[in-house]
């Protein structure tokens, strides 16, 4: 199997395309995956730009895409989200690659910000029959019922690295429809010695820690599973 992400900085923050990939390797599925994402850019500029996205969903050979709007700054009104979300579908769809929608999750500064994104991911979801993760259903559970567990980045906005875990188990959910519970925190890591880390300020391999782990996987089975 073949998964691309598509997206913005909220996609390759924490190299979380990755962490999908080590916890379908723990799961013992074969996946590779493929990323188009770059900072701040919405569906529109994908689609406008359209040679790398036609590329890779023509000749790339994928099962899957994982799209992911842009929803903080820029944040696109609902219409041109729609609009622009269904031509990337249809591309999709006509290249036998099955798209998939993350729900995106408020600044942690407007959590209020998370009913306006259920509002456009939900319409988004009813009129392409397109699935969706749990990743701003996790998050918002999270903010209001777990703080111990910080989901957000300096800029709360931004995933940490329990926000990228996250994200990745998400979209392991919503392909695979399978619990992600009994994960070992280290799915998590994407340190290579050698090479800094995306985000952090050295080159120490982060740890989740396994009780927070833990209950950031039982609250995506809630979501995902219910």
């Amino acid at each position: 199997m073949k998964v691309l992400f598509l997206g913005n900085s909220h996609t390759f923050f924490n190299d979380m395309p990755q962490i999908f990939k080590n916890i379908c390797d723990e799961k013992g599925k074969d996946v590779e995956v493929g990323m188009l994402a770059h900072p701040g850019v919405t569906y529109g500029w994908h689609y406008n730009q359209f040679t790398d996205l036609r590329f890779a969903l023509l000749w790339g050979g994928y099962d899957y895409i994982v799209m992911q709007q842009a929803a903080h700054s820029p944040c696109p009104e609902k219409e041109e989200t729609l609009a622009d979300a269904g031509k990337i579908i249809e591309l999709a769809r006509a290249n036998g690659v099955t798209p998939i929608q993350t729900m995106p999750w408020a600044e942690k500064r407007d959590p209020e910000h998370q009913k306006g994104m259920y509002d456009i991911y939900n319409t988004l979801s009813e009129q392409y029959g397109v699935k969706l993760t749990v990743a701003g259903n996790v998050f918002e559970d999270v903010f209001n019922n777990y703080p111990e567990i910080d989901m957000y980045y300096e800029d709360g906005e931004h995933a940490s690295p329990y926000g990228s875990y996250t994200i990745a188990m998400a979209a392991y959910a919503a392909i695979f429809g399978e619990s992600v519970k009994g994960l070992k925190p280290e799915s998590y890591c994407t340190y290579k010695p050698g090479f800094v880390v995306i985000n952090d300020k050295n080159e120490t391999p982060v740890t989740l820690d396994a009780e927070k782990a833990a209950k950031l996987q039982e609250l995506v089975d809630k979501y995902e599973l219910k």
